[in-house]
């Protein structure tokens, strides 16, 4: 029977939802059975920032995401803690950053948006706030080494260089790339942690320091309403997608769809100017969409028999939009 419902997890993981280039199966598996077998608790982390333009509907695909690997290994007897961290701190770690006080207020908000939506769906993680756990002494130890070990290790410097928007290199390094070492130090306290695909820069790292940390990376988000051009012209975006939990990534908050901003009207409009390729390895913001929506359905029914691969899904989007209409007000 456990074999079998691994075989759940291990479809889940091959059902189009996650970077299959990035995430090692087998070894995802191969560890969930060693820390089952051990009785070991598995802890599982998803952060995420904030700006001042509110909640995407891509965070909701990535809080669907935890829930069901959670219910999954749940299934299997695991002994499971999956937090989402709120990253109020490091909203606002950057100098540049304007705003300050609407983004310290979005998070907040958001915080108590995430505590409400795991209640109405009886979600299984836990909200947590940044803020508390860099209190904690373990932390500032993790932080303080791994703060030297960059500034000291050229290759380990070059590693979290490439976590940075090429654009930001400058102005994290004056920092001492703070954000990135608060990061590495953070995610060091869990086994496998949940992100979009520049994070494997940090997991690298973080894989260094603990050699059971894995990193599982579901893949790009895309911005809605921009035609082939765009992507020929921005091929980091094309590569590595928006920051899924940021709206005003790259600046692109009117492309993105925000819970409780979006209409349904608006929705509609962006899906109506977006290009939709053929080819299965260009962007597709309306399959994302399309995974998003199938994925809060199986929420409600407590279906997680992974079947199918949503690469191959034909998109109905009358349907797709009508499973995702209720998502828009939460």
């Amino acid at each position: 029977m456990k074999n079998k419902k691994l075989g759940k997890i291990d479809k889940f993981l091959k059902s189009g939802i996650f970077d299959t280039e990035l995430v090692k199966i087998g070894s995802v598996i191969g560890s969930l059975k060693d820390k089952i077998k051990e009785r070991r608790r598995i802890h599982i982390l998803y952060g995420e920032t904030c700006d001042e333009y509110g909640l995407t509907i891509d965070s909701l695909k990535y809080y669907f995401i935890l829930h069901i690997l959670h219910k999954l290994l749940e299934e299997l007897g695991a002994r499971v803690k999956s937090e989402i961290m709120i990253g109020d701190v490091a909203s606002i770690r950057n100098e540049n950053v304007k705003n300050k006080e609407k983004i310290v207020n979005s998070c907040r908000a958001r915080f108590g948006l995430l505590s409400g939506i795991v209640s109405k769906y009886e979600l299984r993680f836990t909200p947590v706030l940044m803020s508390e756990v860099f209190k904690k002494p373990l932390f500032l130890r993790r932080f303080e080494n791994i703060s030297r070990l960059v500034q000291e290790d050229t290759k380990i410097k070059k590693m979290v260089q490439k976590t940075i928007l090429r654009n930001r290199i400058r102005q994290e390094e004056s920092a001492k790339y703070r954000y990135s070492c608060e990061e590495i130090a953070l995610i060091m306290d869990y086994d496998f942690k949940i992100g979009p695909p520049r994070e494997v820069y940090y997991d690298e790292i973080a894989k260094k320091m603990k050699q059971d940390f894995l990193g599982i990376y579901v893949k790009p988000t895309y911005p809605f309403g921009q035609g082939f051009d765009y992507f020929v012209n921005s091929p980091e975006i094309e590569k590595f997608g928006l920051t899924p939990y940021k709206a005003g990534s790259n600046k692109m908050q009117d492309s993105r769809i925000i819970i409780g901003k979006t209409s349904l009207g608006k929705l509609k409009s962006l899906v109506r100017d977006t290009f939709i390729p053929d080819d299965l390895d260009l962007p597709n913001p309306l399959r994302d969409l399309c995974i998003i929506a199938d994925l809060f359905r199986r929420v409600q029914i407590d279906d997680y028999d992974f079947n199918l691969n949503y690469q191959d899904k034909e998109i109905d989007t009358d349907l797709t939009l009508s499973l995702i209409e209720p998502l828009l007000n939460l």
